[in-house]
């Protein structure tokens, strides 16, 4: 089962790269719509948007789904439940798929809330309390956007179109509800909590939901709204918010235990350098290290997934060391593809993340905007090295290194991926997106921020070397601050109760309270209770005029006779 759908999904994954190349080549771009239904002047369609950014997307959603699918069969070997994880991946794939190709809000909301969907079933796969208390936090956080897309659709209403490509000149609450629910798919500051609660799911779902499903779907609904958000205030905002997660992510990351969790705030950091760079208008570069990083990504998951699948379910990095020793495979993987991520020469991250940083040097920002990309590229170097120098170096506080190398399985699964990790970048870069911008920078300008990364880790492998156990004192400030994200996830389980008990007063106070007797069926009573005594007054009004009357017709009846 794994295998059939991993090779269709390959196959098609290469046949839309192969269409996306055509596509750029001969400047060609298709839309199919299908009226639904027509009210007025407003038409409710189903569309499909076909370009280079939908085929190219749509390829490495497919050729990443299927290494993960072919990668499934060793990681969830033995697993009760398989055909049932099957169904579901796939679900949350055309999903995604649905969402890719999707311009109109209303049909694009079948993949938004469909990605919601199964991406809550495959957090609670395992169906415990702490996977189910992860999908909680999951669903709850990404129904504020769903809402938030269910009003801009309503918002939309009045304009008679729902296409993001036909939207020149939109409201300021439509663009506003929009970048709200790509903040929550993206997990932006302050959504950011239930990004590292959704790696309680199987590590192959977490490959592939932090490289280019879930939590990238917020970044492709802001590539494709760009024109409109950069001609509003909001990109200002927008490019707060992403340093802010960033440098955020960038510190928990330091001092993260967990290795998945690690990995998942590396992401979390990525997509705050996406928005950041959408924020000033570069949609194509936002686009080119979307996919550049799923590519590494991807690959860096599958190989921590290795190692927790070697030492017996075990994500704590302080039991995990040796194993450059014991697989020396996984370890050149592991050390390529962290230096992909952080953007070393001439790999797959080194040609976005370059490009982004001269884009951002070049424009006209404050020096504590400059300060914050800066602190944020050397953090991503300094979890990186810490990572590599964690899960390699045998000084680990338990030495569990008794792992074989790694299998043939796994690894034919990663090849691919690995691949991509290395020459996708240069690929992309001269051959499919048009990020050739000129950049013009000093020298000091063009090195300062490549010093300050490399300083970075050579401080970070330093203290790694000189204290690998975390002395308590720091510990505890860890734990009370960056490795709780800033208490972001306390906020985020904690605020609800605030909401719910304000709902719960005001339902006493006033649903049972006033309204009970001056509203619903109380108000009714009252009316029908004033309806009679006003029509029984009509009665006696009735009664005593006519009596007068009579009285005063008789009289006059009797003076004139």
């Amino acid at each position: 089962m794994y295998s059939v759908c991993s090779v269709c999904l390959i196959m098609m994954g290469s046949l839309m790269f192969i269409l996306g190349l055509m596509s750029i080549g001969f400047s060609y771009n298709m839309i199919i719509e299908w009226e639904v239904w027509e009210f007025n002047s407003s038409l409710v369609s189903m569309s499909l948007v076909f370009d280079y950014m939908s085929l190219v997307f749509l390829g490495s959603v497919c050729v990443i789904s299927g290494c993960i699918m072919k990668y499934s069969s060793y990681y969830m070997e033995g697993e009760v439940n398989y055909l049932r994880f099957v169904y579901i991946v796939m679900m949350f794939v055309v999903s995604m798929w649905l969402m890719i190709i999707s311009p109109n809000m209303i049909s694009l909301l079948l993949g938004w809330d469909g990605l919601g969907l199964t991406s809550y079933a495959l957090v609670i796969f395992y169906q415990n309390e702490l996977s189910g208390n992860a999908g909680m936090l999951t669903v709850m956080s990404n129904r504020v956007g769903d809402v938030a897309i269910l009003v801009s659709i309503s918002l939309m209403f009045g304009s008679g179109c729902w296409d993001y490509f036909s939207l020149s000149n939109s409201s300021a609450l439509v663009t506003g509800m929009v970048v709200l629910a790509s903040f929550t798919k993206s997990a932006q500051v302050p959504f950011s909590a239930w990004l590292p609660a959704a790696m309680a799911a199987p590590t192959p779902v977490s490959s592939l939901v932090h490289s280019s499903t879930l939590v990238t779907a917020g970044v492709y609904l802001l590539i494709r709204f760009s024109s409109v958000i950069n001609s509003s205030d909001m990109s200002y905002y927008m490019l707060i918010v992403s340093i802010v997660t960033m440098v955020m992510a960038g510190l928990g990351a330091m001092v993260e235990a967990d290795m998945k969790k690690l990995v998942a705030l590396s992401t979390l950091s990525q997509l705050g350098v996406m928005v950041m760079i959408l924020s000033v208008g570069l949609k194509e570069l936002a686009f080119f290290h979307l996919i550049t990083h799923a590519m590494f990504k991807s690959t860096l998951f599958m190989c921590t997934g290795f190692m927790i699948h070697t030492v017996n379910g075990q994500q704590d990095g302080r039991v995990m060391s040796g194993f450059s020793v014991s697989s020396p495979c996984l370890g050149a993987v592991l050390v390529s593809t962290n230096l992909a991520l952080c953007g070393f020469p001439f790999l797959a991250g080194f040609y976005s993340k370059d490009a982004i940083l001269e884009c951002m040097v070049m424009n006209s920002m404050n020096y504590a905007i400059i300060f914050g990309v800066v602190i944020g590229t050397a953090l991503t170097v300094g979890y990186s090295f810490r990572f590599v120098y964690i899960t390699s170096s045998q000084s680990s506080m338990s030495n569990i290194s008794g792992a074989s190398d790694i299998s043939s399985l796994v690894l034919s699964s990663m090849v691919v991926l690995f691949l991509a990790s290395l020459g996708m970048g240069f690929f992309m870069y001269w051959v499919f997106v048009p990020t050739s911008l000129p950049c013009f920078l000093k020298m000091e300008q063009k090195f300062f921020v490549a010093t300050v990364s490399v300083l970075t880790g050579l401080i970070m492998v330093w203290y790694l070397k000189k204290s690998i156990q975390m002395s308590n004192k720091y510990m505890k400030v860890a734990e009370m601050g960056l490795s709780k994200m800033w208490f972001m996830p306390f906020l985020s389980c904690n605020s609800p109760f605030f909401f719910l008990g304000v709902g719960d007063t005001s339902m006493k106070v006033i649903d049972l309270g006033w309204f009970e007797y001056y509203g619903g069926m109380g108000g009714g009573s009252f009316v029908v209770k004033a309806g009679k005594v006003i029509q029984s007054s009509q009665m006696i009004l009735m009664v005593s005029w006519f009596s007068v009357s009579v009285l005063v017709g008789g009289l006059v009846y009797i003076s004139w006779s």
